[in-house]
């Protein structure tokens, strides 16, 4: 048995050789040219539901993309394009953005368009009274690493058919309705992390807010919950994948959420 394995290691030892001499030999070496840093870039994930701030917005299987560009060398100004569609083809959506991130703060404009449920979908309208494009500001500031407390504020600045109603002169006003999340890290920098969050709803118009089944409500806790984050290794890659738990209590609705973030 010894032998063998010897002879084994003599045999896989001329082959490399013969293999390195053939390579000298017969081909030209070729220098690979340095990849430059790309502005750029897309990533693809899936979930087993699709939520946002508290509502579920698909009840299934989801798959995402997202694409974005950099302005800027330093990166801190993007634009992009997310886009979910449900496995089973009844949920699409297409969201447009333009996002200035830099250190620990972000401000965004999103045009949020989710198709679901419309015959003959009207990308292009933007209509008051009957588009369903949403124009949703977004901002977060998450403090330093001695206390990084993330708080989130977003606000529906455009609305047509989601976010309005009827005024006391009988015309149709937006609600701009607005979310504020409050988010800690209770466990970091371990192989599972674990963040919790709760976040709260109203409107600056109107008796109701968007994230509320309620008739009428002008406050409302309707996102909270906790996330487990971690890295799969296989091979040489990291997958990184996440577990949310989410109760939104306006809605007294519960969901568990498994996400993959693919690359």
């Amino acid at each position: 048995m010894k032998n063998q394995i010897i002879a084994a290691v003599m045999l896989l030892t001329g082959l490399a050789n013969y293999g390195q001499s053939s390579t000298a030999i017969d081909t030209v070496a070729v220098d690979k040219k340095e990849i430059k840093p790309s502005r750029l870039d897309f990533n693809v994930g899936l979930e087993t539901s699709h939520l946002w701030r508290g509502l579920v917005i698909n009840d299934g299987m989801t798959a995402t993309g997202n694409i974005h560009y950099a302005l800027n060398e330093s990166q801190t100004f993007k634009v992009g394009f997310w886009g979910g569609a449900g496995f089973d083809g009844n949920y699409r959506e297409i969201n447009y953005y333009v996002q200035y991130q830099k250190n620990n703060l972000s401000i965004a404009l999103w045009d949020l368009f989710n198709t679901t449920g419309i015959a003959t979908p009207k990308v292009f309208n933007y209509d008051k009274l009957t588009t369903t494009h949403i124009i949703d500001l977004r901002t977060s500031y998450r403090f330093p690493e001695s206390f990084p407390l993330r708080i989130e504020a977003d606000v529906l600045l455009y609305s047509g058919l989601n976010d309005r109603e009827l005024n006391s002169d009988n015309d149709f006003q937006s609600r701009h309705s607005t979310y504020v999340e409050l988010s800690y890290p209770l466990i970091r920098d371990q192989k599972v992390n674990l963040n919790a969050f709760i976040g709260a709803a109203f409107p600056l118009n109107g008796s109701k807010h968007l994230f509320t089944n309620k008739v009428a409500s002008d406050f409302d806790i309707v996102n909270t919950g906790i996330k487990a984050t971690k890295d799969i290794e296989i091979f040489n890659y990291h997958l990184p994948v996440s577990a949310t738990a989410m109760w939104n209590p306006s809605n007294k609705i519960a969901r568990i959420q498994l996400d993959v973030s693919l690359f």
